[in-house]
């Protein structure tokens, strides 16, 4: 039995090797026309063919995953009477400049670093050259930055979980609260750490930046922020320009320490056809004492104005619905929407006296420090955020027409002398798409309704109008220009909410602070837009101009009786205009 297996395993052996070589051996082909001719010569078919060799692979160059890119953009603009007064001189014109060049490098593809440079300038606007003898810009001014510059690592842990450091551009939802505001000749940049799940239905970024940083480095590097012991002089100009600027120091301002910006954005993907946005952003301010004394007196404690050694601490909660998911945010569907609705909380870091206070409980202490002596009122209260937005655009798409719809509002505050801000906050915005071209208003104490149509030719670029009709949305509270700041004196308002009186309390300011809301205007101002886009190879070439014409908040404001009840002054200019051309050259 043993020598039989043997012998079996001897033929199988002897087979599979017969096997093995006919597989190796090279086979005559067969075949009439290639069968050899018996009556002629033998055919050498065995030419030796010389082996292929796999050719040596390139060692990697310092170019192998390498790509750079540059943009120059120039845009002259044109604003006239901005301040719609008919005796002030305030028109503007210049031409902006921005060139960028960027280099970035896979050193594998979950592993890339980019820097981005940026030159930012007004023409003419640094010391020339006169004789020739220097360049056209040689100036101190620093126009030269790093727009970009952070390294990103994909995939790790082999999971679509990404986290990229440094400093970085951010974009969310439609920009209205986070973006890059790359329609100013700087744009803005965030520099932190942002950590990131990306898969087909489910998007997730948390992050951490600095928005400022207090302390100087041992090694050289300075920082603007933290407590000065010296403070600049500034001129105090009235707003109409009808009196004589003053000198003064700028001793009071709060010193602003370290600040944060931080935030958790998610964006659920159930289809191509809804993409629903849930959000957190945080920002966390500190402010420092105005000198530099060990000690915090008790007065600038006690003073309810003040937010010295405290945190202003801002939340805002938000969430966003639309069907834009594809490229360019456009719309898979004929009709396109996108609805957005943030609130906010927490406090501003200032004590003020309790709202139900109205006998004003103020009682007189002397700091033991320097002997001086302050008023405190006997109750106080921390002076909270009670704010919201919101935000809503539709559109209709016909072939190449598009017809939409806008409607946002901006909450105001009737009363910012009470415990609360209910101020809208537009933290880190890109407003320039939503609420007029000539960036006259943010979405802060504002309502918005607008109309606009749209029509892309494939040859001749596209064309856009625009019709805004923007009024306040609390009548006591001020006008916010672009960077959300209160354009205090531009307009009709009332600090303290001067509710029912109607007397006119005649002041150097006028009514000022006191003016009664039967007094206060609603609307500030109707617009309207026009705008060409143009594309030629690697040139975007866009025109735009802009017609805003006041409303009776602002007029009310410029023709200001209650100054002068006697006299009445028209110096109102109800026409304002805005104007650019940009070319833009990407390569």
């Amino acid at each position: 039995m043993r020598r039989s297996i043997h012998l079996y395993l001897l033929l199988f052996t002897l087979s599979l090797g017969s096997f093995l070589e006919a597989q190796t051996t090279p086979q005559e082909p067969s075949g009439p026309n290639l069968s050899p001719n018996p009556t002629t010569a033998p055919q050498n078919t065995a030419s030796v063919v010389p082996p292929v060799q796999d050719p040596k692979q390139a060692p990697p160059t310092w170019s192998d995953g390498l790509s750079v890119g540059a943009l120059v953009r120039v845009r002259p603009e044109m604003k006239y009477n901005f301040d719609f007064n008919r005796n002030t001189n305030d028109n503007v014109d210049f031409t902006g400049q921005k060139i960028q060049f960027w280099i970035q490098k896979e050193f594998t593809k979950d592993v890339i670093a980019k820097i981005t440079f940026q030159d930012s300038r007004l023409w003419g606007a640094e010391k020339g050259s006169l004789t020739g003898l220097s360049t056209a810009n040689d100036g101190t001014r620093q126009s030269t930055d790093v727009r970009e510059a952070y390294v990103e690592v994909k995939n790790n842990f082999n999971l679509p979980f990404h986290f990229q450091v440094g400093r970085q551009i951010m974009r969310y939802g439609e920009e209205r609260l986070v973006g890059s505001l790359d329609w100013t000749n700087v744009g803005r940049s965030f520099d932190g750490l942002r950590l990131k799940w990306e898969d087909k239905y489910f998007s997730s970024h948390a992050f951490v930046t600095s928005v400022s940083e207090r302390h100087s480095d041992i090694a050289g590097n300075t920082t603007n922020f933290g407590v000065k012991t010296q403070f600049n002089s500034y001129l105090d100009c009235p707003y109409n320009g009808t009196k004589v600027c003053t000198a003064k120091i700028d001793a009071k301002r709060q010193e602003l320490g370290d600040s944060y910006f931080t935030g958790f954005y998610n964006t659920l993907k159930p289809s191509d056809y809804l993409h629903i946005d849930l959000y957190y952003l945080g920002l966390q301010k500190e402010y420092l004492r105005t000198n530099q004394s060990l000690v915090l007196t008790t007065g600038e404690v006690g003073n309810p104005n003040t937010r010295a050694g405290r945190w202003d601490v801002l939340h805002t909660y938000g969430m966003r619905l639309t069907n834009k998911t594809q490229a360019n945010k456009k719309a898979l569907q004929a009709i396109d929407y996108s609805f957005e609705y943030a609130v906010q909380t927490g406090t501003t870091g200032r004590n003020v006296t309790p709202k139900w206070d109205s006998s004003q409980t103020d009682v007189n202490l002397v700091d033991p420090l320097n002997n001086s002596t302050y008023k405190q009122n006997l109750y106080r209260e921390k002076e909270r955020y009670k704010t919201y937005a919101f935000g809503a655009d539709i559109g209709y798409t016909i072939s190449k027409f598009r017809v939409g719809v806008a409607y946002d509002v901006g909450s105001g505050d009737p009363n910012r002398s009470d415990g609360s801000v209910a101020s809208f906050q537009n933290l880190f915005h890109t407003n320039h798409l939503f609420y007029g071209m000539a960036d006259q208003v943010s979405w802060v104490n504002m309502k918005s309704k607008s109309v606009n149509l749209s029509y892309a030719t494939e040859s001749y670029g596209s064309f856009r109008i625009d019709y805004f009709a923007i009024e306040k949305h609390k009548l006591q509270d001020s006008w916010y220009d672009i960077a959300g700041v209160a354009k205090s004196g531009a307009s009709t308002e009332s600090f303290s909410n001067n509710q029912y009186d109607t007397n006119q309390v005649l002041t150097e300011k006028g009514a000022g602070e006191n003016r009664p809301v039967s007094l206060l205007g609603r609307s500030l101002f109707r617009e309207v837009d026009f705008k060409y886009n143009l594309p030629y190879k690697n040139i975007l070439i866009e025109a735009g101009y802009s017609m805003i014409f006041a409303g009776d908040a602002i007029q009310n404001k410029v023709n200001d009786r209650t100054v002068n009840a006697n006299v009445y002054s028209n110096q109102f200019g109800k026409n304002a205009q805005f104007a650019y051309l940009m070319v833009t050259a990407q390569f």
